[in-house]
């Protein structure tokens, strides 16, 4: 969060030099540095200095940016979105299997506990199930008892214990991977919430809209682009009388490309051909003396801006790429009747990944105080802050400046950096599919020992 305002002066010093100020004035007499009356208006002042920083901590409680906790929680009330979003449990889909078919089906019932092999975590099946007659196995849901993202991860056949054995019970074993537990929103994430559910009073498809929800869906959501992709349209249409027609929404003429049927050869705008756009119906006059003027059919290409679709991309706090498990959760929250546009059509994709390694050579004063070792493990978590820095936000360019700048920090004389060179990602601003940067491999080597 944010530093707290200062609506009122806090510093001692200057207080209990205003207060000697206006007893020696009041009273004709010189305040000693150990008398009496110095140590009461210290007291005073004290007090005085106490009362103020809790004024000016209620003031900016009053502030959703510098609020906390409970003060930030009623805060929301001014807000679109009301409640912080609190912890989730992970889930994946667990199979029971029992020793042989049997002529009646056996009721797995709702509530039934597995647990992994080192009992760390409990699970429940959310709904009854039956392994039905003349079969073995079935596959139901479950649900972590811990919420948050602790149970988030557990791989196939990992979840193989049970806990509530049932009759003719033989095996289980989780056939999907646990996923979707999210923390409950910290203070910081919450204010973010807030600040973006301003665009939920809309349904009229503000992109600042769908950015909310998609991340209302999860607390481990980092960033969302919400995209109106570009649409390309091509096609051949005839020619009657010195006019082609097309009929539709998004042919703006900036955006159109006209040739003569298999010719290939583009043609000139106001040179070969006119054109005017009115009431969703697209007319290219073709000109007597220009390139186009014994054609019958025209080749047309035009790029719209896509309204009517919206493209959604999610990265996670750790840097990666939403689980199928986020953007179905996404893909539902954005597409509620509530939420969207009726003539919106959402989709959730994945951003592109633009892969770059770290190489690099640093090397160490040679009259540092500290170790070799030091130096190298103050150098491997600056390399590792900037790793989470660089895929933390989508479009956001690979920089090898801030990898040196964060290792110069470290004490090291300097740093040669092979890898990564700066390169430019898309954030989706133009339309386009955003980008994120993922580190592939990391390749530290120290150079030793250098003079100044």
């Amino acid at each position: 969060m944010r530093s707290d305002y200062a609506f009122i002066e806090t510093d001692t010093t200057a207080l209990v030099t205003a207060m000697i100020a206006a007893y020696e004035k009041m009273t004709g007499v010189t305040v000693q540095p150990a008398s009496p009356e110095r140590l009461f208006i210290l007291w005073v002042a004290d007090i005085i200095v106490q009362t103020r920083v809790a004024i000016n901590y209620a003031a900016n409680q009053n502030i959703p940016s510098r609020a906390v906790g409970e003060n930030l929680d009623a805060l929301a009330e001014l807000f679109y979105t009301q409640l912080r979003p609190s912890a989730k449990a992970a889930t994946c889909t667990v199979r029971f299997s029992i020793s042989e078919a049997q002529e009646s089906a056996i009721l797995i019932p709702a509530g039934t506990r597995v647990t992994d092999v080192a009992n760390t975590l409990i699970w429940e099946t959310t709904a009854d199930v039956y392994i039905p007659i003349g079969g073995t196995t079935a596959d139901v849901a479950v649900r972590c008892q811990t919420a948050g993202t602790v149970g988030n991860g557990y791989l196939a056949g990992q979840l193989n214990t049970v806990v509530d054995v049932f009759p003719y019970y033989v095996s289980c074993s989780n056939i999907t991977v646990a996923d979707g537990g999210a923390n409950a929103a910290t203070d910081a994430e919450f204010f973010e919430l807030l600040k973006a559910s301003e665009d939920a009073y809309s349904t009229a498809g503000p992109m600042g809209a769908y950015v909310y929800w998609a991340k209302s869906v999860s607390t481990e959501i980092a960033d969302v682009k919400a995209i109106r992709p570009k649409r390309q349209i091509a096609k051949t249409i005839p020619v009657y009388g010195g006019h082609a027609f097309l009929g539709g929404d998004n042919l703006a003429a900036s955006s159109l490309v006209v040739a003569a049927a298999g010719s290939g050869v583009k043609a000139t705008i106001t040179t070969d051909y006119t054109v005017s756009y009115e009431d969703g119906l697209l007319d290219i006059t073709i000109k007597s003396d220009g390139a186009l003027a014994s054609a019958t059919q025209l080749d047309i290409s035009i790029t719209g801006d896509g309204a009517g679709h919206v493209d959604i991309y999610a990265l996670m706090d750790d840097g990666t790429i939403a689980t199928d498990t986020v953007k179905a959760l996404i893909s539902a929250a954005c597409s509620d009747d509530k939420v969207r546009p009726l003539t919106d059509l959402v989709s959730v994709k994945d951003p592109a990944q633009v892969n770059y390694n770290i190489a690099l050579t640093y090397y160490i004063p040679s009259d540092i105080t500290v170790s070799a070792a030091e130096i190298k493990a103050q150098v491997d978590a600056a390399v590792s802050d900037y790793a989470k820095w660089q895929c933390a936000k989508l479009g956001r360019d690979i920089n090898p400046s801030k990898l040196i700048s964060l290792l110069m920090q470290t004490g090291v004389k300097r740093v040669a950096v092979t890898s990564p060179g700066f390169v430019q990602l898309s954030d989706g601003s133009d339309h386009s599919t955003p980008q994120v940067a993922k580190l592939v491999s990391t390749t530290v080597t120290s150079g030793g020992y250098e003079d100044e």
